[in-house]
């Protein structure tokens, strides 16, 4: 895992020193490397299809591996669903699956005014253990800066039924296009009580045929008492339509 560490911090190192309009598709739920929101839609009558591999090393604890499917849809409505599948534990070991059920509406659409504004709402649910785990509601914003630049802006909520807790949610989100093909994604997010899921995260971005392909490399930082470091490895199809 270290060999494959050093790789991916490379080659986002090389990216950003070598400088899209694309919303990081992500949510506050397991799954993605990227936990913001970003405030646009799929195609019309169209959708887009994921998968991520994840590893994360924490000082003192086992390593974890996950992996994750996820399909995204829209109709002719202003809104999307995502329903997704994962699994997630300590290498070696049974891993525990979850599914994710996420919706997203927007008020307003980047390609249509320039900026998007809406609404997502989403929850997860541990298959493993039949429980209910994390709800989350929160308002996405996403604003095009120029030809290059698009930034995202989320605050929200996220209730954790097993804890019985609250917390409020905030997170800052960043795509530069470098190239015509390579993009660079950077996000910040975090809690609005104890602060102790304070995250950062770091992705490049190849696009292929035409942008409906993508191939992401990620890393992430969990800056709270674990100090978890995650590596994501995803590629999504978004030449779904019907």
């Amino acid at each position: 895992m270290q060999g494959i560490r050093a790789c991916i911090k490379a080659a986002a190192g090389l990216a950003a020193a070598a400088a899209a309009t694309a919303a990081p598709a992500g949510s506050p739920l397991p799954g993605t490397a990227y936990t913001v929101t970003g405030a646009a839609l799929a195609d019309r009558r169209g959708g887009e299809v994921e998968f991520w591999h994840q590893e994360v090393s924490a000082a003192g604890a086992p390593d974890t591996v996950g992996s994750y499917g996820a399909l995204t849809a829209r109709g002719t409505g202003d809104w999307q669903l995502t329903a997704g599948l994962g699994t997630q534990g300590e290498e070696g070991r049974d891993a525990n699956a979850f599914a994710t059920l996420e919706a997203l509406w927007l008020w307003r659409e980047p390609r249509r005014d320039g900026y998007g504004l809406g609404l997502a709402a989403g929850a997860d649910y541990r298959i493993s253990d039949h429980e209910a785990r994390d709800h989350y509601l929160l308002v996405p914003a996403t604003v095009e800066w120029g030809q290059r630049t698009t930034l995202h802006a989320n605050l929200g909520g996220l209730y954790n039924e097993p804890r019985g807790e609250t917390d409020g949610l905030w997170g800052l989100g960043l795509d530069w296009r470098l190239t015509e093909h390579w993009d660079v994604v950077l996000e910040a997010t975090g809690d609005t009580r104890s602060g102790t899921d304070d995250r950062g995260v770091l992705g490049v971005r190849r696009s292929m045929l035409d942008d409906l392909v993508q191939l992401d490399l990620a890393y992430g930082r969990d800056f709270g008492a674990s100090a978890d470091d995650e590596l994501y490895l995803g590629l999504s199809v978004s030449a779904l339509r019907f």
